[in-house]
């Protein structure tokens, strides 16, 4: 347990150190790469100006990478680290309710475990930094009763994360 401990520590030191060089980005909890003793692997962030469930949406599509996004069933907090006040929070509250999740407040979750390297770290930083810089490939449309981001005439090149 303790390698494993040791080896989270020093990828969560390694995305943190990785993600600082990324413009925009806000990350939620410390992101100091070097006090990761008492922190998981586990980094929740935003793109400044870009809708989590898009940033998600091409982490998935174009890079291959798992992440989660949206309040993470932690909606007070979600509505704290956003900086709503009651009268948005009432809002988009009304909004969902007519059916509309286009504007649901949250964050991307990036994880990793034991089974992750540096590597799969660096491809993270390359797809983000796509996002970031808005250089990837797909027009994404929103679909506003999930939510959610899907690409239009973008094909994933699955030999690019798939081998048999």
């Amino acid at each position: 347990m303790d390698n494993i401990a040791q080896h989270e520590m020093k990828l969560t030191g390694y995305i943190l150190k990785k993600m600082q060089g990324l413009p925009n980005i806000q990350i939620y909890g410390s992101s100091d790469p070097a006090v990761v003793e008492n922190r998981l692997g586990v980094i929740a962030f935003n793109v400044d100006r870009l809708p989590h469930a898009l940033t998600a949406a091409i982490l998935n599509y174009e890079g291959g990478i798992g992440v989660r996004n949206g309040c993470f069933c932690a909606h007070p907090y979600i509505k704290l680290l956003m900086g709503l006040n009651d009268t948005e929070a009432r809002l988009i509250e009304e909004q969902i309710l007519q059916g509309d999740r286009s504007n649901l407040p949250g964050a991307v979750r990036a994880s990793f475990g034991l089974y992750n390297t540096t590597g799969d770290i660096d491809q993270f930083i390359e797809t983000l930094s796509k996002v970031v810089t808005k250089k990837y490939e797909g027009k994404y449309l929103l679909d506003r009763k999930k939510g959610e981001y899907h690409p239009e005439g973008y094909t994933p090149r699955f030999d690019q994360y798939f081998q048999l």
